[in-house]
């Protein structure tokens, strides 16, 4: 079931990003992945202090990556890092840095804290959003909170084949973590969009059951054998795909939500445009965005 090989994990010593830590270390265990943890110093900001401190670039550079060092170190040890873990301090532009070292080590996943140091606050920071945007690989955002096994986990399938990578991936993260599924398709109903053309048919009780039941079917089909796992189907009406997906999660407790960053229907701008920049500012727990096939990351190369 796609198991991870190599996984790269961005730390910027936030409590959100030792949570990350956490959640890298725990799936590197289950999954017997390599751990890769980098921590990115900002040249802008060595650059700033060089000038405040009168001292000469390169031992300021030489002083930040031996402290950047250190801490990483003790980090692994409190974390629980696997001792075949490669940890590296650099200095550099973060989003770049990030990109160009997934690459290097072929991830296939890479975490993040949903929130950094520099921008605490509600939703996905800036830089982890733009991560997700750009890397070719599946990409997970952090919740502070969640540091321990996933306990439900929520998975948005539209139907197309980017999702059927979502069912993968999340039938595994339940298997591993013993978590409770619930597998969800987001509708705008017809009766919604076009009810000045059948007012009759498309809002009668039995015109709107027949039409919710084929879609439920077609979403167990679509899903397939799950084998004895905790697993439910659910349809959510909404106007927004984003916003939609995110009040049910946080109707649902859950811990984290899979999502394609592709689809069929308008969950094509998942994570991509606007619908990206609502559910990432308005996202109740973690997240894991899985790219489609083929998919080439955007960017830095």
């Amino acid at each position: 079931m796609n198991q991870l090989k190599s996984i790269l994990v961005g730390v910027d010593f936030s409590d959100c990003s030792k949570t990350a830590l956490h959640q890298a270390a725990r799936m590197a265990a289950l999954n017997h992945a390599q751990l890769h943890v980098l921590h990115v110093i900002e040249d802008m900001v060595v650059s700033e202090f060089t000038e405040m401190l009168h001292i000469s670039e390169v031992e300021l550079r030489e002083l930040t990556l031996g402290r950047a060092t250190a801490t990483l170190e003790q980090w692994l040890k409190e974390t629980g890092c696997p001792d075949t873990t490669f940890a590296e301090a650099r200095i550099g532009t973060p989003l770049d840095v990030i990109l160009v070292k997934s690459r290097a080590v072929d991830a296939d996943l890479i975490v993040l804290g949903e929130v950094g140091s520099s921008q605490p606050g509600r939703g996905a920071g800036v830089l982890a959003t733009k991560v997700l945007r750009k890397s070719s690989c599946k990409v997970m955002l952090v919740n502070e909170s969640h540091r321990q096994p996933f306990h439900l986990v929520l998975a948005c399938v539209d139907l197309s084949e980017t999702a059927q990578q979502v069912v993968v991936q999340a039938l595994r993260v339940a298997t591993q973590d013993k978590s409770q599924l619930h597998f969800l398709h987001v509708i705008n109903p017809p009766w919604r969009r076009l009810h000045y053309l059948h007012p009759d048919s498309e809002t009668s009780p039995d015109f709107q059951n027949h039409y919710r039941a084929n879609l439920r079917h077609h979403l167990e089909e679509f899903v397939g054998n799950v084998g004895g796992l905790n697993v439910r189907y659910d349809l959510h009406e909404a106007s927004s795909f984003g916003t939609g997906i995110a009040d049910y999660a946080r109707l649902l407790h859950a811990d984290l939500i899979i999502l394609g960053t592709k689809g069929k229907t308008n969950l094509k701008y998942v994570l991509l445009g606007s619908t990206a920049e609502r559910i990432l500012r308005d996202v109740p727990c973690s997240v894991l965005a899985i790219k489609p096939p083929g998919f080439v990351g955007v960017g830095t190369v």
